[in-house]
């Protein structure tokens, strides 16, 4: 571990967990019950209603409500990185979380995905306001809902990617994506990269000069967007793998910036 390097301890750890489904999705709900007996203590601050496909966008010069639910438990009208804001402003100022968790998605988040994804979004937000953050994704066979199978399955083994992930820590500016699959063949997860995805984002017409736009699902992997030794994260769920995938909020394409100053 980097000196920078910030490990965290979820036996001693406030955690905020947050989504982009709405506040009563099956995976917020999955995830809290996973992460309640294992963390000091429980934050949830999460959409009134789903925003897939948000990424980090903010509701900025709107209004947003913000209703309690319960004892640490709070709901927003607003994007996933909203209630990320919410949280740490509104809900426990003066007192942040320890860490962030964004999930779990219905749906796995990789390759192009990860442009979108309202549960990526909220976890960036985390980072960038210096709290460690997780995004937790499950897959499902397209155009079928997560199964309980599934979930459970999850279930059975988060817990110790969790500590597992939490151990190796976080720089500033890095998010973890964690994608299950929909059946594991390991326990074990895997590193990988991000891969390199077609966009299935479609529009398709509903009359007249009016159209809605649908997510197609993860298409068949692409050029790659990145090289090295380790799989993409479309390669691991397609073998049926638990990904582990370092993201970061820093935008820089460093290799090119190299190249381009000895060029110059």
């Amino acid at each position: 571990m980097t000196q920078s390097r910030r490990a965290i301890d979820l036996a001693s750890a406030r955690v905020l967990i947050t989504n982009d489904d709405g506040i009563e999705a099956e995976g917020l709900k999955r995830l809290v019950d996973i992460v309640t007996p294992i963390a000091a203590e429980t934050w949830i601050c999460a959409p009134l209603e789903g925003h897939s496909g948000a990424s980090a966008m903010v509701s900025l010069r709107r209004e947003v409500s913000f209703e309690q639910r319960g004892p640490r438990e709070f709901a927003v009208g607003g994007r996933p990185a909203d209630c990320v804001l919410a949280a740490l402003q509104l809900a426990m100022p003066g007192n942040p979380p320890d860490i962030v968790l964004s999930g779990i998605n219905h749906g796995v988040n990789i390759g192009g995905d990860l442009i979108y994804s309202g549960t990526v979004g909220a976890a960036m937000t985390a980072a960038f306001n210096g709290i460690p953050a997780i995004a937790l994704s499950a897959d499902h066979p397209h155009g079928q809902p997560m199964s309980d199978e599934t979930w459970e399955e999850v279930a059975s083994y988060l817990p110790d990617v969790l500590t597992q992930v939490t151990e190796i820590g976080f720089d500033y500016g890095t998010v973890w994506g964690i994608n299950c699959p929909t059946h594991a063949v390991s326990r074990t997860p895997v590193l990988s990269h991000q891969g390199g995805t077609f966009d299935t984002m479609k529009f398709y017409a509903q009359g007249e000069g009016k159209f809605i736009l649908h997510h197609e699902g993860t298409s068949a992997e692409g050029q790659s967007l990145s090289s090295g030794n380790t799989m993409s994260d479309f390669t691991a769920m397609t073998e049926g793998r638990i990904a582990l995938t370092p993201l970061t909020i820093d935008r820089t394409d460093h290799a090119l910036l190299r190249e381009a100053a000895e060029a110059l």
